[in-house]
């Protein structure tokens, strides 16, 4: 049934390719910019006075020297690590190639009922954490490299430096499991983290940015994947769902979409939505004794709905082209590698998508290639930092030969 399915649905691909004439490439973007993360504004650079100006009538903010200016006050400059952590940002990043590689934490304040969320993304967010974090007043030994310019200036082989932090920051799934520690100071977080870290961010002193909002990577900042802690369905309808994310928004798709945020108490067992729009209805959300929760809308419809399980994630996306049969018409060819270290490669033209290969994969630290164990392709390692990968399989189903180049989107 699924080898005729299949046949069925490129069947229909190619109808729809043909009627159409039109064709589907591929394109990736990548990020650059300057390895500073904080990139100061020039609105704010000091003019040259005009001949025949009076210098002594300028106030003290016009003698001002333009680093004066553009360097923006710290406001948590002088508040202990525990507090100093609170809605902060802690970055690291370098050119490679033409790529600004990014990797950061954001620590949110406390969640009721679920605790001090904190973000992480490595690689631009392809690899991404998200759970509860305590900032504790213990000393942590730590080896970090202090920025990219160490790393590159080493020998190859040589250890990053060594020292002790005075804070310890403890991070746990959302179930409150402990999954790994790091060295902490308040300004400077030390990650040499083995559970949480991503290729080429490893054994790096990550830097809190006082000025996210003019960082060279806010873009990344803001794209930001925010996961859900809490995620409902209607058992009846599938397009039915409630998504309460970290950030203290959520995604109402009961009725109709609705966004807003939400507040709870600290059981969870009462959840109050309050939409981003006045002409939207709000909720009432109520844990029942099975484990499954009563939605009921300001309008008066009531919903009871399941518990989801959390999807994988994606942790890095690669694209290639490849030939539809029958047409002139190129598709995208894409991998996506997920977060369990499982992989799935399928072609994709005009919403309709069809499986190609399957894989597992794993990395190595120290060179940062992947390797991936295709079923089909057999084993295919990537270029160094995973930039790209070549794959090649005979006797795929509906495309017969399939050889392909797919490099990693980087946005």
């Amino acid at each position: 049934m699924k080898k005729i399915l299949a046949l069925l649905l490129a069947l229909s691909l190619c109808l729809a390719l043909a009627a159409c004439g039109g064709d589907n490439g591929s394109s990736s973007g990548n990020n650059s910019g300057d390895t500073n993360t904080s990139a100061p504004s020039n609105d704010d650079a000091a003019a040259t006075p005009e001949a025949g100006t009076n210098d002594d009538a300028q106030t003290p903010e016009d003698q001002q020297t333009p680093e004066d200016q553009q360097t923006p006050a710290d406001p948590k400059a002088d508040l202990p690590p525990a507090e100093k952590i609170v809605g902060s940002y802690y970055s690291y990043s370098y050119n490679a190639g033409d790529m600004l590689m990014s990797y950061y934490f954001h620590f949110y304040d406390n969640v009721p009922g679920v605790g001090s969320i904190y973000y992480a993304g490595f690689a631009m967010n392809q690899i991404t954490f998200t759970g509860t974090y305590e900032v504790v007043e213990q000393e942590t030994e730590y080896a970090c490299w202090p920025d990219r310019d160490a790393v590159m200036a080493a020998e190859e082989g040589a250890a990053p430096p060594t020292g002790t932090a005075p804070y310890t920051i403890n991070f746990y799934d959302m179930d409150g499991n402990l999954v790994d520690s790091c060295g902490f100071d308040g300004d400077n977080l030390y990650e040499d983290m083995e559970a949480i870290t991503g290729v080429g961010g490893e054994n790096a002193v990550y830097k809190r940015d006082t000025d996210p909002e003019n960082s060279a990577i806010a873009g990344d900042y803001n794209n930001e994947v925010a996961a859900p802690i809490l995620s409902l369905i209607d058992p009846n309808d599938e397009t039915a769902t409630l998504d309460l994310l970290v950030n203290g928004t959520y995604k109402d798709a009961v009725i109709m979409f609705v966004d807003g945020t939400y507040s709870m108490n600290e059981d969870q067992s009462e959840i109050t939505l309050t939409p981003k729009s006045d002409s939207d209805n709000g909720a009432t959300v109520t844990k029942n004794e099975d484990g499954t929760y009563t939605y009921k809308s300001e309008d008066g419809t009531e919903v009871v709905m399941n518990v989801v399980g959390a999807a994988k994630k994606v942790s890095y996306q690669y694209k290639g082209e490849i030939a539809v049969p029958g047409t002139d018409s190129m598709g995208d060819l894409i991998c996506e590698l997920y977060d369990d270290n499982t992989a799935r490669l399928y072609a994709s033209a005009f919403g309709s998508e069809m499986d190609i290969d399957t894989a597992t994969y794993e990395i190595d630290m120290e060179t940062y290639v992947i390797t991936l164990h295709f079923e089909k392709g057999g084993d295919v390692a990537t270029a160094a930092y995973g930039v790209s990968f070549d794959y090649a399989a005979t006797g795929i189903e509906v495309f017969g030969d399939v050889a392909a180049t797919l490099n990693m989107v980087t946005e």
